[in-house]
């Protein structure tokens, strides 16, 4: 296991998919704010799923408090990789508080599954007001790359002392309003698609990064190098392209350094398509 992993496990991603699947909603027509879960998570090679029981979401303005979903559901956050859960809708209003509630979490690493200790069962997020209208989409961005932590390490837990033990800290990153996608394929010179790379999306005045994933494997849903970052606000961005994120002996500061590949876009009133980017010499 890599050595960075015993502090951290994964980097960051917002909402993205391909499919929408159905995990809760309504169809009154006065619920008219669509709300999305995702993750677009980084995983490490030897983890193999994160499931997570989410028990209740809501939403909470100072007239009323809004159920996003009430039904418990376990889904596993490593699928959302490029995909999004479409969870219900709510009313159009002003959102001071989100609230999010996870009962259990299960993390499978080479084989073996490990209890994931969540802090604390009920989460809220102060949200500062926002306001969302008749047609938007609120997207819940669950961040693997803050969420999860490891302590302890192989060799203390071959002698029964300090064993490896898996913390869940919930980090939920939140986009609403009109949101498009931005998707593309990053390919070497001889346009064959490069997995496992990290794709950073960065607000122009930002410096921690608005949407994080991976580009894909090839899969029956995926070609080799794709990536999706999924809804995203109307903006200029910067993109960069991370090739050897996983040698980082710091996640913490794993967007600091400057190897990456930078591209400028500018998302407006449609989903942005990317195409091939080329990188390598």
């Amino acid at each position: 296991m890599k050595k960075w992993l015993l502090s951290l496990i994964a980097s960051a991603v917002f909402l993205s998919l391909v499919a929408c699947t159905i995990l809760t909603g309504g169809s009154n027509s006065s619920k008219s704010v669509e709300v999305y879960l995702t993750d677009a998570v980084l995983p490490i090679d030897q983890v193999e799923s994160v499931l997570v029981t989410i028990d209740r979401i809501l939403l909470v303005s100072d007239d009323a408090t809004a159920v996003v979903s009430d039904e418990a559901t376990t889904v596993n956050l490593l699928e959302l990789v490029g995909e999004e859960l479409y969870l219900g809708s709510v009313p159009a209003g002003t959102y001071g508080q989100l609230r999010f509630e996870i009962s259990s979490a299960t993390i499978t690493v080479d084989g073996t599954d490990h209890s994931l200790r969540i802090a604390s069962g009920s989460l809220k997020y102060n949200l500062k007001g926002f306001q969302v209208t008749e047609g938007s989409k609120i997207v819940l961005d669950f961040d693997l790359s803050r969420s999860i932590k490891v302590t302890g390490s192989a060799t203390s837990n071959q002698h029964g002392q300090n064993p490896v033990q898996y913390h869940m800290t919930p980090v939920i990153n939140v986009r609403y309003g009109q949101l498009y996608d931005v998707t593309g394929r990053v390919v070497d010179q001889n346009s064959n698609g490069v997995p496992h790379v990290l794709v950073a999306l960065f607000e122009t005045s930002q410096s921690s990064p608005t949407a994080v994933t991976l580009t894909q494997k090839e899969s029956g849903r995926w070609r080799k190098g794709e990536f999706k970052l999924c809804k995203v606000r109307p903006g200029d961005y910067v993109l960069k392209l991370y090739t050897d994120w996983q040698s980082s002996q710091d996640p913490d500061n794993i967007f600091d350094t400057e190897l990456a590949t930078t591209i400028q876009l500018k998302v407006e009133n449609q989903n942005v398509n990317l195409g091939d980017i080329r990188i390598g010499q």
